[in-house]
């Protein structure tokens, strides 16, 4: 089984269980932007003497903003000069680099500052330029990563206020990912509250709140609203909305979960989300007409790449509490069908991509720009889950930036840097920065799909349970693998997405005759009685005691002629 750790970590992680960060999108790829400057920083001219002479000239070529010839000639002194001359050289370089806008080139020697920590007397200002740089242009987890690494001994006193957002809330992000949720929640609340990362450090507060071994609902609710008042991002607000409602969801109070849920705006990666975790909070105030409503939502043809295998279970057990047996098999085999060939492809997929990081990255890449998958097919709903993840856009976006400054590096300096050895430098602090990205991001893939294939496995062994309380017509065993509790029905009129029907509004419904209409999905109510009072065992309305388990969208399945739809 998955562990709740697993898949809470699944949501900040951006896996597919249960829903993903988004942080970047193609779209947002776009050349960063940081007025050049000369910062107030950049060590001063120094007294003459051989070594410092060559300086003095490279000062004279910044204060003039003449910044490549700047970075030659503070190059040529980092990598020749020593002791202090050497750190201002290396400073100046940094500093030259961003002010031509190479982000990725200033960073990379920022970074080294910074690692030396207060040893380095510009150890403060690089930590600030890193901060300033990451928010004009995410330079990625694993770029940052090296800043804490047991190698490197940085004071949390000495870090300048305006790096500290920065510099926490990553460490936090580290800490979390080795699931050391108490030193993670240490990191999370030093950032400061003018931080522009504090709302982002507000949210996974929220989250080590939820997944603690006690824990303590009312914190979360707390920390996620306060994320979502104090976010300027629509990823992490939408994020906060969908962990407000999960929450109520798992105290039973329903009608708050729908408040938030209903908040997701359809043009939002987490709409789908919202309304299959919406299909379940249906089911727990036993409206089963709203559930398969969902559910047929899910399954329209616009879903068809997309990855929700569980809506075959809760319509499973939905027409089990019905009693509309013949339709519990045929959600059951639509099942089977559905993702048999998926679990045996993404089985060898596994096997094959073992170990293999950045192929498997690749293959991701490749899924990306031809929008299909040559080997394995049947597991192309996973790539394409996982291609949505924010581990996969944030690497890809850092990939797109190196390799555009690499290009307009070589453009603009090739000639004036390659006899001075800074243009080799810098082709490989671009490689390793392409490697490192890749390989991290291969990883997080790869432990995305291997947890795919384990909830994929998790649902056969329910399915196989439904079976056997199908066929004997008994729902106690089933309502105790569930480990849920009877609810009360709510007697509010439900129907139009995930709000209360406004009576004084008129609605006409109509059958569903198999032609989809995009503007009404997540619209569709059933119109289905139960059986149960004709002689059929009843099964009583269950639902999971915890937060709905949440996977991204499945295929299309043929909907019952009972289904109707919603006309304004």
């Amino acid at each position: 089984m998955i562990s709740r750790f697993e898949r809470i970590k699944a949501i900040t992680a951006g896996a597919m269980l249960l829903g993903a960060l988004f942080l970047t999108g193609e779209a947002a790829i776009a050349a960063p932007k940081v007025p050049p400057q000369v910062s107030q920083h950049v060590p001063q001219q120094v007294p003459m003497n051989a070594a410092n002479t060559a300086y003095n000239e490279a000062y004279k070529f910044l204060t003039a903003r003449n910044y490549g010839e700047a970075a030659r000639v503070f190059y040529q002194l980092a990598s020749q000069a020593s002791g202090d001359v050497r750190a201002q050289s290396e400073f100046g370089l940094a500093e030259s680099l961003r002010n031509l806008g190479y982000l990725h080139g200033a960073s990379y020697f920022y970074l080294r500052i910074a690692m030396q920590g207060t040893s380095n007397r510009f150890f403060r200002n690089a930590m600030e330029q890193l901060g300033v740089i990451n928010g004009a242009s995410p330079m990625g987890r694993a770029t940052v990563a090296p800043l804490f690494s047991n190698k490197v001994n940085i004071d949390p006193m000495s870090v300048p206020p305006g790096a500290r957002g920065f510099y926490f809330y990553y460490k936090g992000l580290e800490a979390f990912e080795r699931e050391q949720v108490d030193s993670a929640r240490a990191e999370f609340q030093r950032v400061p509250e003018n931080s522009p990362y504090f709302s982002r450090a507000q949210y996974h507060l929220g989250v080590m709140s939820a997944i603690s071994t006690k824990p303590d609902l009312d914190a979360a609710v707390r920390a996620f609203r306060t994320a979502l008042r104090s976010s300027h991002r629509d990823n992490f607000r939408m994020l906060s909305m969908m962990s407000l409602a999960r929450i109520h969801y798992e105290r039973k109070e329903i009608r708050q979960a729908f408040e938030y849920y209903s908040q997701i705006p359809r043009e939002s990666d987490l709409w789908l989300q919202s309304i299959f975790e919406g299909s379940w909070a249906y089911f727990v105030i036993n409206k089963s007409n709203n559930t398969l409503g969902n559910i047929h939502t899910l399954h329209s043809p616009f879903f068809h790449s997309r990855f929700f295998p569980e809506s075959y279970v809760l319509e499973a057990i939905t027409y089990l509490k019905l009693c509309y047996f013949n339709k519990v098999d045929l959600a059951l085999k639509s099942f089977q069908q559905r993702y048999k060939a998926t679990f045996q492809d993404l089985n060898n997929l596994l096997k094959k991509y073992q170990g293999q990081s950045p192929a498997f990255f690749n293959l991701h890449v490749q899924y990306r720009n031809s929008g299909s998958l040559r080997e394995f097919p049947a597991a192309s709903e996973i790539i394409d889950s996982a291609s949505r993840s924010d581990s996969f856009k944030e690497a890809s976006f850092v990939i797109k930036s190196i390799d555009r400054e690499e290009k307009s590096v070589a453009r603009a300096y090739s000639s004036r840097w390659e006899n001075v050895g800074l243009m080799d430098v810098l082709r490989n602090a671009y490689e390793q920065r392409r490697i490192s990205t890749i390989r991290r991001s291969g990883s997080d893939l790869f432990s995305q799909s291997v947890l795919a294939f384990r909830y994929l496995k998790d649902l056969s062994d329910q399915t196989k349970l439904i079976h056997y309380e199908r066929a004997t017509s008994q729902t106690d065993a089933l309502r105790a693998k569930f480990n849920v509790e009877s609810t009360q029905t709510d007697t509010n009129v439900w129907g139009e997405g995930m709000k209360p029907l406004d009576l004084a509004k008129s609605l006409e419904y109509w059958p569903f005759e198999g032609e989809w209409w995009e503007d009404e999905l997540g619209g569709y109510v059933y119109n289905v009685s139960s059986k149960c009072g004709n002689g059929s065992a009843a099964a009583p309305a269950a639902a999971p005691a915890a937060a709905p388990a949440a996977a991204p969208a499945a295929a299309p399945a043929a909907a019952p002629d009972t289904n109707q739809k919603p006309k304004k």
